[in-house]
């Protein structure tokens, strides 16, 4: 990262933001060309401390092709914290804008198992629900894919710079 001023080293704030932000983006190659698509996700840890991130959709079409071909995926997700004018000692004026952001990467694996699919439809549910749901019908977990991405490396970067390991928290969601 050029930038290293701006680099969030600590892995629990990382992990903050991404429970905190509920759309994400997936970059794809799709046979030499780039493909993208903006999902919703839903975020654990698994038994060995690895951000996992779990995403669903329709079991056909582009992006269900690209990652039966291709699994290696980009993802990455951003809070806009909009503008900021900066004012120079010269008088001179410039705008940046504000922001945290994550991004990381790792393959993608179909999630087939029914029992495991229900869990991770309930626990996407039920985070971006106000209503609690109790169950799921057999017909919604067949008829849905749910893909599970282990990020296998992760990056976060927050706008303004964080000068201070105390000032990791102002970056917080």
């Amino acid at each position: 990262m050029r930038r290293q001023d701006r680099e969030i080293k600590d892995y629990s704030v990382i992990l903050d933001i991404i429970n905190a932000l509920p759309i994400g983006h997936l970059a794809m190659n799709d046979a030499g060309k780039p493909y993208g698509v903006t999902m919703n996700y839903f975020s654990e840890l698994d038994a060995n401390r690895n951000t996992v991130l779990y995403f669903h959709g329709a079991k056909e079409g582009r992006k269900a092709e690209i990652l039966s071909r291709d699994p290696h995926v980009y993802f990455f997700a951003e809070r806009d914290n909009g503008p900021k004018v900066i004012v120079r000692p010269n008088g001179m004026r410039s705008v940046t804008n504000l922001y945290v952001s994550v991004a990381g990467e790792g393959v993608m694996e179909p999630v087939n198992a029914p029992n495991e699919k229900r869990r991770v439809l309930l626990a996407m549910a039920n985070a971006f629900s106000d209503e609690p749901f109790d169950s799921l019908p057999d017909a919604v977990v067949e008829m849905t894919a749910v893909w599970k991405l282990v990020l296998n490396s992760v990056t976060g970067k927050t706008n303004p710079p964080l000068t201070r390991p105390e000032q990791q928290a102002a970056s917080k969601p």
